[in-house]
């Protein structure tokens, strides 16, 4: 039996052997499309599967782009076997729309003022292999204008207000007239400073939260930022008989809905969500009080030096109702103005006056601006003061108690901490982030300190080249921004020298340490600046 089956496999063995096999073994090269690119480049989302394209929202003309496929074929050398198709998606009049365009390019238009977006899905074909490659675009604009530095610019009578968009990236935008450059026209010549808040009102869309106020001397004009147009006419935003002709400068906190605007004569009007302005008034005891410093809160409340009557104040606009009323046809609420009802009034601060053997002297206040205590981050402020050489920090902390004439009994609390003889006077700029607890920054001509008020430390983080004007950080608020940025560690630096401005940022770590800087020229002398940081996110 065993010789039987090795006789088999023999045979078997044998014939496979001989056999002549007919299959078609003889392969056959065929064509393949090889690199598939596209021009203009776009970003890569997934390599060999999704791409997108970014533009910045046109401002005047509509921006047309041609996009094109860009590959070499292994064997063919004309393109008579392929077949293009480009599906694009996109929503006109509230309604999703879906075109097929069955060229090898394709033509897309983004209209100027306006958010656009297209969903595209490309398709390539050959038609003698019956191999087909996709691909998967986003095509769309960005809203200009979204965390960037807005910059008062140029001499009296001709200013200009600019812009840097995207501060942090290789290649910023810059604009020196950004108005100009949306609406081919000049505006705002004769302003005199900026303020911002990013949580105005949710009554015209959330995509309308966001207010740019422009302070000139006769008006305040009220701004949507991204757009740059008027959220009301200037004309209506004060009450008949009541427009100033004077106004100085601004003061709002960007995580507010409040604005304050004072005039040359230190007198305020202040303004919510309504966005229509409010005479400010004041309790009999300071009916003649000048406002010579004045910050803003992140929940409103305000602090006030009166350098005239040296006297701090408070005011808290959280408490009127007068910005619960607006109107039907946009004209001021005459019947508003009853619910005006918060005045500004005094709060005792204890260690203004110094007598020694050189004589009286009195603390003259530099500065005041951001808290950096736990008890005043949110509701006070600092303040920063001279006296007989000697340099004074103030933590300013309010609470809801009752107004008291003592210091102990008062629903305001300062504390006065000395700091030594440090140099500071009228020149001297400060800043202050309640993302660094109990420190402030401030110049010294061109150079730029951090000091630390425990250790009475202070350490150079920064040589600007020339002497600095202003120091302002994107936001002097610590808080959870939506798009994970902290516009709390980036501060801003101006210099103003012959009539020409510079920007200069400095990025810090979380200790305070330098870690990059950035510079932007080319504007005329600096006169405001305000950074745009958002609460919601832009989809």
């Amino acid at each position: 039996m065993k010789q039987l089956i090795l006789i088999f496999g023999f045979v078997t063995w044998f014939l496979v052997g001989c056999y002549d096999d007919k299959g078609n073994y003889d392969y056959k090269e065929v064509n393949t499309i090889e690199g598939l690119g596209f021009m203009p480049e776009p970003i890569v989302v997934e390599e060999g599967n999704s791409y997108r394209y970014e533009y910045r929202q046109p401002a005047q003309e509509e921006l047309k782009v041609t996009y094109s496929p860009v590959f070499s074929q292994s064997m063919a050398e004309g393109e008579g076997d392929l077949e293009y198709l480009w599906t694009v998606g996109y929503t006109e009049n509230s309604k999703q729309v879906v075109d097929s365009v069955f060229t090898k390019e394709l033509e897309l238009v983004y209209p100027p003022k306006k958010t656009t977006k297209y969903n595209v899905k490309f398709r390539l074909s050959d038609n003698k292999t019956g191999v087909k490659y996709y691909r998967d675009f986003t095509m769309s604009t960005k809203i200009p204008f979204v965390n960037a530095w807005f910059v008062l610019n140029g001499p009296e009578n001709n200013r200009r207000l600019g812009t840097v968009e995207e501060p942090d990236s290789t290649s910023p935008i810059i604009s020196y007239d950004a108005y100009k450059d949306v609406w081919n026209r000049e505006r705002f010549q004769k302003a005199e400073a900026l303020s911002y808040v990013n949580q105005l009102t949710f009554s015209d869309g959330i995509d309308k939260m966001e207010s740019l106020y422009v302070i000139q001397r006769d008006s305040v004009a009220l701004m949507l930022p991204f757009l740059l147009e008027d959220r009301k006419s200037s004309r209506l935003l004060f009450a008949p008989g009541s427009n100033p002709n004077n106004l100085k400068y601004g003061e709002a906190h960007p995580m507010t809905r409040y604005s304050i605007v004072v005039d040359d004569a230190g007198k305020f009007y202040h303004a919510g969500q309504s966005g229509y302005y409010f005479a400010g008034l004041a309790e009999n005891d300071v009916q003649n009080y000048r406002i010579d410093k004045i910050f803003m809160s992140r929940n409103g409340f305000t602090t006030i030096w009166d350098k005239d009557n040296r006297k701090f104040m408070s005011f808290d606009p959280s408490y009127n109702q007068c910005y619960n009323v607006s109107s039907a046809d946009g004209s001021y609420p005459q019947e508003a103005v009853e619910g005006n009802t918060v005045e500004i009034s005094d709060f005792p601060v204890e260690g203004m006056t110094q007598v020694d053997d050189a004589g009286t002297h009195q603390m003259k206040i530099l500065w005041l601006g951001q808290g950096v205590t736990s008890g005043s981050e949110e509701m006070g402020a600092t303040a920063i003061g001279v006296m007989a050489d000697t340099c004074y920090i103030f933590y300013i902390e309010a609470s809801n108690k009752s107004k008291s004439a003592k210091a102990d009994d008062s629903p305001i609390k300062v504390t006065r901490v000395k700091l030594g003889k440090l140099g500071f006077n009228e020149s001297t700029c400060f800043a202050t982030s309640s993302a660094y607890a109990e420190q402030f920054f401030y110049t010294d001509e061109s150079k730029v300190y951090l000091y630390n008020t425990v250790s009475k430390e202070a350490i150079e983080l920064y040589d600007a080249g020339n002497v600095v004007s202003r120091l302002k950080f994107r936001s002097d608020c610590d808080a959870s921004f939506p798009d994970g940025s902290s516009p709390y560690r980036c501060l801003g630096i101006v210099v103003n020298v012959a009539g020409a401005g510079e920007l200069h940022e400095v990025v810090l770590d979380e200790a305070g340490d330098f870690v990059e800087s950035h510079t932007f020229t080319g504007f005329g002398e600096i006169k405001d600046l305000v950074f745009t940081t958002i609460m919601r996110v832009i989809r």
